[in-house]
């Protein structure tokens, strides 16, 4: 089987994780219960190119943004 690229919800788990210094399933709350990972999923990976769609919100007091490639910030 070939490497499957990871889905937006993965990549904001991995991004928040990284960015506070935690491992991705100490994130308190999960980030599920911030922002429903199917509803991101969707806007994302349905992008006409991946400039059309920003996805943004805020987690704990910080700022999340995924773009329609799969880039995900932190700040």
């Amino acid at each position: 089987m070939g490497n499957v690229p990871a889905r937006p919800a993965t990549k904001v788990i991995d991004a928040l994780a990284d960015h506070v210094g935690v491992d991705p399933t100490a994130l308190t709350p999960p980030l599920a219960a911030a922002v429903d990972p199917d509803a991101r999923n969707a806007l994302v990976e349905r992008a006409d190119t991946a400039d059309a769609v920003a996805v943004s919100f805020d987690y704990e007091g910080h700022e999340v943004v995924v773009r329609g490639d799969g880039r995900a910030a932190v700040q």
